[in-house]
């Protein structure tokens, strides 16, 4: 009896001691990781892609103004190109009210980690006074 909790006490001894050792895991080598990244930037284009705006009012000869949305769109991907950005602009009311949205593609290609301006002749409804502005997709390079 007593040489079976002697094995019992040293089987139980064993079994705690090995769960505070870590488990040995093979490092992520730099290719992995990489690929991990570039998976990620691929699958996930709007955690990269921001976009900043202003509008600015031309007059024409035939005393219509003109409206043209400029500014940058920024990648900051690591190793992701992307191309055709969707830009989803939203007008709003002096009271902060929704009036319309549009969808403009700027088709370009973005290379990772840069900042591309662009600008956009654009028809504001009536009555728009502010204005906001994000990216809603954009498409990865191969």
């Amino acid at each position: 009896m007593k040489k079976r909790s002697v094995i019992t006490l040293v089987a139980i001894v064993f079994l705690l001691s090995s769960c505070d050792k870590p488990v040995n895991q093979k490092p992520l080598v730099a290719e992995e990781m990489n690929y991990e990244s570039l998976v990620q930037e691929k699958d996930s284009p709007l955690l990269f892609m921001d976009v900043e705006a202003k509008m600015r009012s031309e007059s024409e000869e035939t005393n219509t103004a003109t409206n043209f949305l400029y500014g940058t769109i920024s990648n900051t991907a690591m190793n992701t190109k992307f191309k055709d950005v969707v830009l989803l602009v939203k007008y709003y009311s002096s009271t902060n009210d929704l009036i319309e949205t549009a969808e403009f593609v700027v088709y370009k290609f973005f290379e990772p980690n840069t900042r591309t301006k662009f600008e956009l002749n654009v028809h504001p409804p009536d009555g728009m006074q502010t204005f906001d502005i994000e990216v809603k997709n954009a498409r990865a390079t191969n």
